[in-house]
């Protein structure tokens, strides 16, 4: 049965088994339930004879132990408890203290912290914990100069405030969130539901106890469960496994950074982890790299389970479960006694697959803010509290995080999820630690950075580590800038710091001046200074920190031909983004080779569905996927082909090799293909070259699809008739622009027409045949609406008649044509499409 308080949930366990360990810590006897409740229940008498009333706020500065888990358990009981972080500065304190409306301080006795003068300075009253030297873990005395006793108070009910945090504040004034009994009694019976916990379990809580992570994950999860926990007085990696070892943990909670140094010396420390097994080891507060859980595992011998919890929510929104039931990879898994969504932008609810943001209602989250009705009306809609974070939620209910949005990297209109980059990084066996994170750029807005720290005796490259990425990530997602650090800056909790982490490494961020050596550095760097209109390029200077963008990359690539001779693919300026790669690149032939042929994975996924796309066969693979990839990702690997070859190919070859080259990456299938306007037709026919050989073909999709041409005269029909209907909307897009152009841009530009217009005629050229299979169309409104569209025609070429579903914009800005930009909004609506119909 649940508790609706904290004292009910002390006094009911103290009564069912009052000799049962409760609070433990490193050489200290235990402190039982029976003895657990007596001490709150003391400290609560004497807190009221200080004259302290109900409803008043207490600060707690204590280091971790038993007597802070003590000291916030006796607080929320008799009034309410507020814990701060000891290692405060005086100004800190002084804010903190006035924000909150503290009526007293909890220190320890000669503690020399800058609390004390801060309480001081606004008459805030200062009493004093003192650790009984005989008793049990967690045993004290208060003292203080105390006015005439109070009288006895009731206990507090459910909706009675418990405890106030404030929220990071990492990029505004930070927030203060009150928390009820209820609400902490809830998240907590929701944990140790989650977990598993009884009255055998112990956890091992190594996770400061001024923040939800430990006051609820693991301290009053346990107690509710009737378990114990072992306050240790900090993390130490050393200390870890004695503790492990003399206090014997079935379990233990933690954040990634805590989880890393935990594994690195767990291979020292085997016998303890043979002779003192856990049963399961939790992870919270930050993102887990499938690369970590995969150690812990094979480390420790136990199941590791990622949560997904936040301070608004009393701390655990949802969890990945215990076997026997499913763990998805990159998933932070089911709701846990909270109901979970995800909302758009306008405030609708979307259905599954659709990536928006995760919103969340329930008994263990907060009723709003105090004193802010701003920040309240921003987070709340309609009821659900709007957490910030982006994701989706599957058709099983399971919750995948994408990344917050407030640090979605914005890279010249391009939205790339740091945790994506940094999933990638920590995939390199060199590779302890990364973080990616935004760096302010002139002319993109934003560009992609990242930090890593090598693992111990790793001998880590930048130009090495960033081609590691290109493997897993889209060009426009791999860093610009690799930063190789000792440490990377980490929050009070042992949270790596992704947000301001440009400003904290700016001196590594700006690599001392080495002048171009050589006739191709000092070519490179006379075409750079033009285009990007600096005066001094250096030769490790990044091209896109400059102010590149991707407009001014293809002209990099247009010079570089004309001035050194070389065909650099534009692709590959973000391989080679400084001046003394580059150089080697070209020193190369400007390439990796036709051998890598034209195969370009664009997002990871997580989900063991791989999806092979060929965009608009005269269009940029980036330019067009990259948007449906972030939307697709992380459950879903898109892979896209970029037709490279410099006349038009037969519809026929060039399905064939795609087919190859599909082969080669996915060979056991089910193969998955879609294409958009002339890349359907390529699709259609590999889908026949597929059946032929036998092979299955679970999911065929064309997205307004250049029309199938039977009739040797419906093309010349057709062309006549989309001609006098752009004549007659004034619209020939075609040849907007020319006259802006310079002599040289003016022939690449018509060169570039040539080529389509032939593509155009090989597309055109292509006889259907019947397909055996099913069709999904994906088709704009303008499309369905126009009854006599050819692209309609799609469906006599199937046998099994083809599903139809209707997304956003026009055909335009689905396929990018005519310099329209691709729509975002189209993406979204296409992406929750396939992810319905890919998933039937």
């Amino acid at each position: 049965m649940p508790f609706s308080t904290l004292h009910e949930l002390l006094r009911r366990q103290a009564e069912q088994r009052p000799g049962a360990e409760a609070i433990l810590a490193p050489g200290r006897p235990p402190l039982t339930y029976a003895g657990l409740f007596a001490r709150v229940a003391e400290t609560a008498s004497r807190l009221r004879a200080f004259g302290i009333s109900p409803g008043e706020r207490i600060a707690v500065v204590l280091q971790n132990g038993p007597e802070m888990a003590v000291a916030f358990l006796a607080t929320a009981c008799a009034a309410v408890s507020a814990p701060l972080n000891p290692a405060y500065t005086a100004e800190e304190y002084r804010f903190y203290l006035s924000d909150l409306n503290a009526r007293a301080l909890l220190l320890a006795p000669g503690a020399d912290s800058p609390a004390r003068a801060a309480a001081a300075g606004l008459g805030v009253r200062v009493l004093e914990i003192l650790a009984l030297e005989d008793g049990a873990a967690g045993e004290f005395a208060i003292r203080g100069a105390a006015p005439a006793p109070g009288g006895p108070a009731a206990p507090p009910e459910g909706g009675d405030c418990a405890l106030v945090l404030h929220t990071s504040g990492t990029t505004s004034r930070p927030k203060l969130v009150p928390l009820t009994h209820a609400n902490l009694c809830a998240s907590a019976a929701g944990i140790a539901a989650s977990l598993d916990l009884g009255p055998a379990d112990r956890c091992l809580n190594v996770m400061p106890l001024f923040h939800i992570h430990g006051l609820v994950g693991a301290l009053s999860a346990s107690l509710t469960a009737g378990a114990g926990v072992i306050c240790a007085p900090g993390f130490d990696d050393e200390g870890f496994f004695d503790w492990v070892q003399a206090l014997r943990p079935s379990w233990y909670t933690a954040v990634p950074t805590m989880h890393r140094a935990v594994l690195n010396r767990a291979a020292a420390r085997r016998e303890v982890v043979a002779a003192c097994p856990l049963r399961v080891i939790r992870s919270c507060s930050a993102a887990l790299a499938p690369s970590l859980k995969a150690e812990l595992e094979e480390a420790f011998g136990v199941p590791v389970v990622e949560a997904y919890g936040m301070t608004e929510a009393s701390h655990q929104i949802s969890i990945n479960p215990l076997p026997p039931l499913a763990r998805k990879p990159r998933s932070v898994g089911l709701p846990t006694g909270t109901e979970a969504a995800v909302m758009d932008e306008g405030g609708e609810l979307l259905p599954p697959g659709a990536v928006g943001e995760i919103v969340i209602k329930g008994p263990g989250v907060t009723r709003g803010y105090e004193a802010n009705p701003a920040a309240n009306a921003q987070a709340f809609t309609r009821g659900w509290f709007r957490t910030g974070d982006q994701g989706y939620i599957d058709a099983e209910g399971y919750i995948f995080l994408t990344g917050r949005i407030k640090e979605i990297i914005n890279r010249g209109g391009e939205k790339i999820s740091p945790r994506e980059i940094d999933e990638a990084f920590l995939e390199h066996p060199g590779v302890a630690q990364a973080v990616a994170f935004a760096l302010p750029h002139p002319t993109l807005g934003q560009d992609v950075a990242v930090a890593v720290v090598p693992r111990s005796g790793a001998l880590l490259e930048e130009e090495a580590l960033r081609e590691f990425a290109f493997e897993r990530l889209a060009a426009f997602k791999v860093p610009s800038t690799v930063v190789i650090a000792d440490a990377i800056p980490k929050g009070p909790t042992g949270k790596l710091q992704r947000i301001g982490l440009h400003a904290k490494l700016a001196a590594a961020l700006s690599p001392a001046y080495r002048a171009p050596r050589g006739g191709v550095e000092k070519a490179l760097a006379g075409i750079w200074a033009e285009l990007l209109a600096v005066e001094r390029v250096g030769a490790q200077d990044n091209f896109f920190l400059l102010g590149g963008d991707s407009i001014l990359a293809l002209r990099l690539v247009a010079e570089v031909k004309r001035r050194l001779g070389v065909e650099l693919p534009p692709h590959e300026v973000f391989r080679a983004p400084t001046i003394a790669q580059m150089s080697r690149l070209i020193a190369r032939g400007g390439g990796r080779g036709a051998e890598h042929g034209s195969l370009v994975r664009l997002s990871a996924g997580a989900g063991g569905i791989r999806l092979f796309c060929v965009p608009g066969t005269k269009r940029n693979v980036f330019a067009d996927l990259a948007g449906l990839a972030g939307f697709l990702a992380p459950e879903h690997a898109l892979y896209g082909f970029q037709d490279s070859h410099r006349n038009p190919l037969p519809i026929g070859r060039l399905a064939a090799g795609y087919v190859r080259e599909m082969l080669a990456a996915d060979r056991d299938g089910p193969h998955r293909l879609l294409g958009i306007c002339s890349g359907a037709v390529v699709v259609f026919e590999m889908a026949q070259q597929l059946a032929a050989m036998g092979r299955a073909v679970a999911f065929l999709g064309m997205v307004e699809p250049s029309p199938p041409m039977a009739d040797p005269l419906r093309p010349h029909i057709d062309f006549l008739r989309i001609l006098l209907r752009r004549a007659a909307g004034g619209g020939m897009r075609p040849l907007e622009g020319l006259l802006g152009l310079g002599p040289e841009e003016r022939k690449a530009y018509l060169r570039i027409r040539l080529r389509d217009l032939a593509m155009h005629l090989v597309v055109r050229r292509y006889r259907p045949r019947a397909y055996a299979g099913r069709i999904h169309l994906y088709l704009t409104a303008e499309t369905i609406e126009d009854r006599g569209s050819p692209r309609l025609r799609w469906s006599a070429w199937c046998k099994t008649p083809a599903a139809t579903r209707r997304i956003l914009g026009t055909h335009n800005a689905i396929t990018g044509k005519y310099g329209t930009p691709v729509s975002e909004a189209g993406m979204r609506s296409l992406a929750t499409a396939l992810r319905a119909d890919m998933a039937a």
